[in-house]
């Protein structure tokens, strides 16, 4: 039995469903808002597609065959799952979303905002599962795999185009040092500033800043003096605590470090003045409920601003 199942559609199925159904061509199309010539074309094709019968004509309509009966059951199977689909697309709930969603970020930025984060994620996914993890060199390759749902940077990058990115929020760049910092508190020009030790929080993986603090001394004629080179905010604060280093960070990176002020930077490259925060998801992902809703949730946990820790 030779069968042409590349000329079968939805729509000759549907309409092989009706008939089953109504036992008539004529109250089939009827149904399907069809005219009964055309329905009677489409029976036509479904009996070469199948190379059966499928419908005996009798007095008063047609009796399908057992072929057609089963084909109608199938086809009901069949479109039960791709409904279920449709409608989660439709009506996705957050509140019973059940699934593991998992989010990489900028270490930087998991130390400063990872909490404020999982609280909002926790409030909108109550019944989810959480994975968050440090942006490394695999990052990206696991986000091109789908092993990631949504990634946070807070760095320009040169990631793929595959990998949808828009900004969550900006942030002033300041310089950190101790309390009453002893050359802080009377001046912050270049020719001062520059003479202090340096901290420095390396750039996360596949990140290329626009501008660095080292370009951005090197533009103003300075050699930067790096004391410290650490991604731990920890260790990073210890350092300013017990020295007169300076670090370039934001003011939401000077909230977890108590005994540390903010002081003004002095004139810098546009480009070196602000943080921009950004997130992103697959590009394929950007009609996906569950993916669009996370994203609306980062930008209404940073709607007022950077949260805190």
């Amino acid at each position: 039995m030779a069968h042409e199942l590349d000329g079968l559609d939805l729509n000759l199925m549907r309409l092989l469903k009706a008939v089953v159904d109504n036992r008539s061509i004529k109250l089939a199309a009827m149904q399907l808002g069809i005219s009964q010539p055309s329905a009677s074309r489409a029976v036509m094709k479904l009996k070469t597609i199948f190379d059966d019968p499928l419908f005996i004509r009798k007095a008063h309509g047609v009796e399908p065959s057992p072929m057609a009966v089963r084909l109608a059951e199938v086809f009901d199977e069949m479109l039960h799952p791709i409904e279920k689909v449709l409608s989660e697309f439709e009506h996705f709930d957050p509140t019973r979303y059940q699934g593991e969603i998992a989010i990489v970020i900028d270490p930087i930025l998991m130390d400063e905002q990872g909490a404020h984060l999982l609280s909002h994620c926790y409030a909108a996914f109550p019944k989810a599962s959480f994975s968050f993890s440090h942006w490394s060199s695999y990052s990206q390759d696991e986000m091109l795999e789908g092993q990631h749902d949504y990634c946070i940077l807070d760095q320009e990058t040169q990631l793929s185009q595959d990998i949808y990115m828009r900004p969550l929020y900006r942030e002033k760049r300041v310089i950190l040092a101790r309390d009453n910092h002893p050359v802080l508190v009377n001046c912050h020009q270049w020719k001062t500033v520059a003479t202090l030790p340096l901290v420095t929080l390396p750039s996360a993986d596949l990140y290329k800043p626009l501008c660095t603090v080292e370009s951005e001394y090197q533009r103003m004629g300075y050699e930067p003096k790096v004391q410290l080179k650490s991604y731990n905010l920890r260790v990073a604060h210890q350092m300013l605590l017990q020295t007169d280093a300076i670090l370039f960070a934001s003011e939401s990176t000077a909230k977890l470090m108590p005994g540390i002020s903010c002081y003004d930077m002095p004139p810098v490259n546009d480009a070196f003045r602000q943080f921009v925060v950004s997130g992103g998801f697959l590009q394929v992902n950007r009609n996906h409920p569950l993916h669009l809703h996370l994203h609306e949730v980062m930008m209404a946990a940073f709607a007022n601003g950077p949260g805190k820790a």
